[in-house]
């Protein structure tokens, strides 16, 4: 929970935010309260900080955040944002580089589908239908998590909406993963872990995505389902990786944050049928 933690305050590095949790110093508010006689408090410049970091919290500032923290202690936001304001999303590609796409082009180098789910709803976005409709749609949360977004979908999707597309922070989930010795591709990682998708989907793989794009793209409207499905796994089983990885750097550096409880199929099934029925209705219609 970033209420306890210290390490984005400027002078503060691991040993020192350990030695303030080692004298019972687990939050803010125990840096501020009052304390006895031969304790003057924290210094004038930390009651700044502690006191724009309250501020910075209450207006959902996750990039703040995420700049003080660093790449390899941003994941520390992700308690207190995973609450609808988290978007997971992983794109698919019609196989082309990232730079080759251009505006009013099907030309190869461009995003297909792109799936986002932020814990309660998901929703499939679609080349030619309605994929410029998605910095709009992301502008509403506070997170963007992916995993190796960084490398993959942000240079992608930045070819189409220009760089800083989105204004918040962003959560890649492979140095995450790979810090608590989680190692691999995605799907790799899941079988570890033992995330099963569904087995009408299990096997494929971004290639896949690749060749059902090109046979939905020469009228084969049933291709559209199960790509659309590959998709929506991508994007939902980043929350329960992201879960899954928070409370492993937790547990492996005894760190006082609360854990989280991960989600299993059977809580993000609703949500997918929903998606991919609402997806083939525009498009049949």
């Amino acid at each position: 929970m970033l209420t306890r933690t210290f390490l984005h305050i400027p002078g503060i590095g691991h040993q020192r935010e350990r030695a303030l949790w080692n004298d019972g110093i687990l939050c803010w508010d125990d840096m501020l309260k009052d304390r006895d006689l031969f304790d003057d408090g924290p210094p004038p410049f930390f009651e700044q900080e502690i006191t724009l970091s309250r501020q910075k919290l209450a207006v959902g500032d996750a990039r703040w955040f995420e700049q003080r923290l660093g790449p390899h202690h941003a994941w520390r936001l992700a308690a207190d944002f995973d609450d609808g304001r988290i978007a997971y999303m992983d794109i698919e590609t019609d196989g082309g580089e990232a730079g080759a796409w251009r505006a009013g082009e099907d030309a190869p180098g461009g995003t297909t589908v792109c799936a986002v789910w932020d814990g309660v709803r998901a929703r499939v976005f679609l080349r030619n239908r309605d994929l410029q409709e998605l910095p709009e749609y992301l502008a509403h949360y506070n997170v963007l998590c992916t995993f190796n977004g960084k490398i993959f979908d942000i240079p992608y999707l930045e070819a189409r909406f220009g760089a800083g597309f989105f204004q918040g922070a962003h959560l890649d989930l492979r140095p995450i993963t790979r810090a608590v010795g989680l190692t691999g591709g995605l799907k790799k990682i899941e079988k570890q872990l033992g995330i099963e998708r569904p087995a009408n989907i299990r096997r494929y793989t971004g290639y896949d995505a690749v060749k059902l794009w090109g046979a939905f793209r020469r009228g084969r409207r049933d291709a559209l389902d199960p790509l659309a499905r590959y998709n929506l796994a991508d994007a939902i089983n980043l929350q329960a990786l992201l879960r899954v990885a928070y409370n492993w750097a937790v547990a492996q550096d005894e760190l006082p944050f609360r854990r989280f409880d991960v989600l299993g199929p059977d809580d993000v099934k609703e949500a997918t049928e929903k998606a991919v029925q609402e997806l083939m209705r525009e498009v049949l219609k």
